[in-house]
């Protein structure tokens, strides 16, 4: 047996588990010690041996070790020479880690312009289309842009980042959202109710209103 694992199993998952008390706690140790860290399956134990260990009294052993009986993690009978014992560990308990639950994600925290980490979200909540030409894109050739341009205090938000094509990123720098829009409807690379759709959507997205899925 490893029995260096089934300590520390009994340390993370058993004793939390049934919520030891000190007592329940000791004397698991102490009957563990006394039968399976010496290989054997079952030992009596005479109660006041059991007292004497855990320096306390008769009455309080047997209280404990009735304990330990109720939770199902030590098998006991009563006998003329004492406590028939026998231990088990927490794998024949069938203890489990819990699993870690994630903490959700806090949306607004986010930094969707690092390590292009959120990319594939940000280019499906723009529908696969640059967000100011409406030019097809993908998560692979896409650039994410600051519709608020760093130089003029620009975060790194959901409220802030777009998916655009590379002609777009190069082309805006740090010129507003809107005047850039302008710039592309004069050169007919707009129609008016694709301008007019844009301008909603950039007013959209600095109110919040178009949240990536995550």
């Amino acid at each position: 047996m490893n029995w260096e694992k089934i300590l520390i199993e009994i340390e993370d998952l058993l004793i939390p588990h049934y919520q030891f008390d000190i007592w329940e706690r000791g004397l698991y140790g102490y009957l563990l010690n006394q039968t399976r860290l010496r290989g054997l399956e079952y030992s009596t134990i005479p109660l006041s041996s059991i007292s004497q260990a855990l320096n306390c009294s008769d009455f309080q052993s047997r209280k404990t070790i009735r304990q330990l009986a109720e939770k199902g993690c030590i098998e006991l009978e009563q006998t003329r020479k004492g406590q028939s014992v026998k231990v088990f560990l927490p794998s024949e308990l069938g203890i489990q880690p819990q699993k870690q639950v994630e903490a959700p994600l806090n949306l607004e925290e986010i930094d969707f312009f690092k390590n292009r980490d959120y990319v594939a979200e940000l280019v499906a909540r723009e529908k696969e289309q640059c967000f100011y030409c409406l030019s097809e894109i993908s998560a692979e050739n896409c650039e994410l842009d600051h519709v608020i341009s760093q130089l003029n205090g620009g975060n790194n938000s959901y409220k802030n980042i777009v998916a655009a094509c590379h002609k777009c990123n190069t082309r805006k720098q740090a010129s507003t959202a809107e005047d850039f829009l302008r710039s592309i409807y004069r050169k007919g690379m707009l129609s008016e109710s694709e301008f007019e759709g844009r301008l909603s959507a950039v007013e959209a997205l600095k109110n919040g209103n178009l949240k990536p899925v995550l």
